[in-house]
């Protein structure tokens, strides 16, 4: 066994081409895209000059496809969409076998076996035990079930969803649902966990509570300890100051708004502070969640605002100004 696998980026290459087809597959089929996965909205939460308490704001999304292929492949593809995020499982299982050393083989459960405590994952996923766990549990659990849809046919499909039996050795044992909603989530967080691994997509803090919840999502498959994750919410908060001191709001009283109005979802924010002078808006800046996530009673103590300054945004509301 290779004593520290260092998954370079030849190693990340032949990943790469191990899983190209199934990843374009499902990718396609959930029209996996960094960008609607992680969307971008508009300051959501917004405090006007001279108010202590925010105005919150929704905003949604419409996408209408005429003659889209999707919803009826999904409908109808259920198995084979399991069976792909299996197999692209399998790869990257066999493929972190082989960067540690361990001859390949054909068999699912002689791989499981190999999966033992010194196999080493990839940094992104070896610094994070509830995820490698995780990973390992549900190529567990999905072997068997794999094995009935390929070789024994005793499940059911309609409508996204697979009720399918556990069997091994021809011993049939309790059917597992697994809802199109699940489908999906298994999906995407095999996705998710690939693209963090090859640096396509970077994870972060935000990213990594999604992950987790997911995660939670899929307990009925992998059957571990829930991880206890509230539905992750992102949003941006925006802040309109007098003054010259862009450091004049309150963190920790942001958040306990936001806590209260949010009380079922773990909230993280990004910060826009804009400051205004004689009755307009002449100086932005945008705060990273990461930043404002971890102020305290020294906030803002070694901060440089001016590393955060940005453009003034174009959708300045007269009445935050409180113009009228």
């Amino acid at each position: 066994m290779t004593p520290h696998p260092t998954f370079s980026t030849g190693s990340l290459n032949r990943l790469a081409e191990r899983t190209e087809y199934e990843l374009w597959l499902l990718e396609a089929v959930y029209e996996v895209v960094e960008q609607k996965l992680f969307p971008s909205w508009p300051d959501s939460v917004v405090y006007p000059l001279e108010k202590s308490k925010p105005d919150f704001f929704s905003y949604g999304q419409i996408n209408a496809v005429i003659g889209d292929w999707r919803p009826h492949f999904l409908n109808v593809g259920a198995p084979l969409i399991f069976v792909s995020s299996f197999k692209l499982l399998d790869m990257f299982i066999e493929w972190v076998l082989e960067e540690n050393g361990i001859v390949s083989t054909f068999r699912f459960d002689q791989k499981r076996k190999k999966l033992d405590g010194s196999s080493v994952f990839p940094q992104e996923i070896e610094a994070r035990p509830w995820l490698k766990e995780r990973l390992i549990a549900l190529y567990s659990a999905l072997i068997p079930l794999r094995g009935t849809i390929i070789h024994n046919k005793n499940f059911i499909s309609a409508d996204g969803a697979i009720r399918v039996a556990r069997s091994k050795t021809g011993v049939v044992e309790s059917m597992v649902d697994i809802s199109s909603s699940q489908l999906r989530t298994l999906v995407v967080s095999i996705l998710s966990v690939l693209k963090y691994v090859d640096g396509t997509w970077h994870l972060n803090e935000s990213r990594e509570k999604i992950l987790r919840h997911a995660l939670d999502e899929l307990a009925p498959l992998h059957g571990l300890p829930l991880l206890g994750q509230k539905q992750p919410f992102h949003t941006r908060v925006r802040v309109y100051l007098e003054g010259d001191d862009p450091f004049d709001f309150d963190p920790i009283a942001i958040q306990r708004d936001l806590a209260e109005r949010y009380v079922n979802q773990d909230c993280s924010f990004d910060l826009r502070v804009l400051m205004v002078r004689d009755g307009e808006v002449v100086e932005a800046y945008l705060f990273p969640d990461t930043l404002v996530a971890t102020a305290d009673t020294d906030w803002p103590q070694g901060v440089d605002a001016q590393q955060y300054k940005t453009k003034v945004p174009d959708d300045i509301n007269p009445e935050h100004l409180c113009l009228g």
